[in-house]
């Protein structure tokens, strides 16, 4: 395949892009939820499950699916999942005083239709970061969807929203909170310290510029 001017407009894109988005931040925390260890194109790593065999069940029920505006060595950050039938969540160790983002990565790859499962997101135990997700309700089935919650710690108060909370033994924990409507799950959870500067990372972006590069 010769390159003509589309596609050399994507790869400039695409590199740039790279460049900004590994520039936004230091991860602080990665875990592939459900999963294995795992290093992703943006070369964020992420750590094997630190709840494995400990809470809840781990699933990879979604390696099923070809999962839709996922690079295809990113696959399994949404394939593979932790669910539990009651509240569970993860303890994030922060690094000193700052603004943070937590990004919170889901794919519905079990049920059909809206309002199925729909739980809640809840931070350092006070604050509703995500209420009543319905992953399909958003995207649909086999679909990434990504949730970014900016933070802030100033000395043992974390900051959302206008509202404060206190931190305790440095860590802020991120909880799914189970409703009435089946189990809370996630994919795979980052951290990094820094601020949000428009999408990190774009998986629809990053989704359109792979077709127009393989399809051109």
């Amino acid at each position: 395949m010769t390159l003509n001017s589309k596609n050399i407009i994507c790869l400039l894109w695409l590199l740039a892009y790279l460049s900004r988005a590994s520039s936004l931040g230091e991860v602080i925390y990665a875990v592939n939820a459900g999963g294995d260890a795992h290093i992703d194109v943006y070369g964020v790593r992420y750590e094997k499950d630190p709840l494995t065999g400990k809470v809840g069940t781990a699933s990879d029920f979604g390696k099923q699916l070809v999962i839709g505006r996922v690079p295809p060595g990113d696959q399994v950050l949404y394939q593979t999942e932790r669910y539990h039938h009651s509240t569970f969540g993860y303890d994030i160790p922060l690094k000193g005083d700052g603004e943070y983002v937590l990004v919170l990565k889901f794919s519905e790859v079990y049920f059909n239709a809206p309002d199925q499962k729909v739980f809640d997101v809840v931070l350092n135990g006070e604050h509703s970061a995500v209420p009543a997700l319905d992953i399909y309700g958003r995207v649909g089935r086999g679909v990434a969807y990504d949730e970014y919650v900016p933070f802030t710690i100033a000395g043992n108060s974390l900051l959302f929203a206008g509202q404060e909370s206190a931190i305790k033994g440095g860590k802020v924990r991120v909880e799914f909170v189970k409703g009435y409507k089946d189990n809370p799950k996630v994919n795979a959870v980052f951290v990094i310290k820094g601020r949000l500067d428009g999408e990190f990372p774009a998986v629809i972006k990053f989704s359109l510029i792979l077709s127009l590069y393989t399809h051109v």
